[in-house]
């Protein structure tokens, strides 16, 4: 470890977070002093310490502790991510992010430990029983494949999250269409949605975002299946049936067709009759007048 001049170090680095709140932070170092020193490449480049960066810099330290590292670019970028990922201040879709880029870099790095994420890898366990030999098989391979340090093992050890939910954020942040990931960052729709929507094209995915914003993960679920079985037409086609707005309009159609019906019976039979029902009719009927002329002029402008 070295001391530098703090405003020797180059702040270039898309992973660092300079710019937040680090009164906390300043606290604790006043307190008991800088626990990690700032990590920078043989350019002075800092590669992990943003906010320790940001930290001192505030409190008006002239001369910084610092770990240089040369590594290679490759392995100096995973050093940012894998800070990144234990901290708890990253937005979900920057974690997600981060999660697809180092596995990207780690098995670049270590080719033996690539492994194939699927949408497979989110499905929970089967409990269905298994046979003796089914059972031998699948312990065999969990032994062999424990033998392999994969970037989801490691993560998982240094995040203390489960393997599983890393595989599914690194399937959101590369399976995910960009409307889909904005409309999250908006936040029209949550991870558990996302996980359903990463079933299905892109294409798809941009197609069908329009009628499940806002909506449960069980009602995106059942529309995903649909769009599997069906089409995401037939798929969208029902979704607008179950539409409470929707429905109203097919009560009017249907209310109108039958007092059309009717009206033209009256007029063709010429049944014109007079009396209080007559009268109450005729008002109903100027009431129903205003309410049409009112909803065709919203609709033609």
């Amino acid at each position: 470890m070295d001391l530098m001049p703090i405003n020797d170090i180059i702040v270039k680095n898309k992973y660092l977070r300079t710019n937040t709140n680090v009164d906390t932070l300043i606290e604790s170092i006043e307190n008991i002093g800088l626990i990690s020193p700032l990590i920078i490449n043989t350019q002075n480049k800092l590669i992990a310490g943003g906010r320790r960066y940001s930290a001192l810099k505030q409190m008006g330290r002239e001369e910084v502790p610092v770990i240089k590292v040369d590594e290679g670019e490759l392995k100096e970028e995973l050093i940012s991510i894998d800070e990144n990922l234990v901290r708890k201040n990253l937005t979900d879709l920057e974690f997600e992010n981060c999660l697809r880029r180092g596995k990207e870099i780690y098995e670049k790095l270590n080719p033996d430990s690539k492994e194939e994420i699927t949408i497979k890898d989110l499905s929970r366990p089967s409990k269905k029983k298994v046979s003796e030999d089914d059972l031998n098989e699948e312990l065999s391979a969990a032994v062999e494949q424990a033998e392999i340090r994969t970037f989801v093992k490691e993560t998982a050890d240094k995040t203390g999250l489960s393997e599983r939910a890393i595989k599914a954020a690194i399937l959101r942040d590369r399976d995910s269409s960009n409307s889909v990931k904005t409309a999250r960052l908006n936040g029209e729709l949550g991870a558990t949605q996302a996980n359903e929507l990463i079933k299905l094209p892109q294409d798809i995915q941009e197609e069908i975002l329009p009628y499940i914003r806002e909506k449960a993960s069980n009602v995106v679920r059942d529309l995903v299946r649909e769009v599997q079985t069906h089409g995401a037409q037939e798929a969208i086609e029902k979704v607008l049936a179950k539409d409470p707005l929707i429905a109203d309009f097919k009560a009017i159609k249907n209310t109108t067709k039958r007092l059309n019906r009717s009206l033209i019976k009256v007029i063709t039979e010429n049944r014109f009759v007079e009396g209080k029902e007559t009268e109450d009719a005729l008002k109903e009927l100027m009431s129903l007048k205003s309410s049409i002329d009112e909803l065709v002029q919203f609709y033609e402008n």
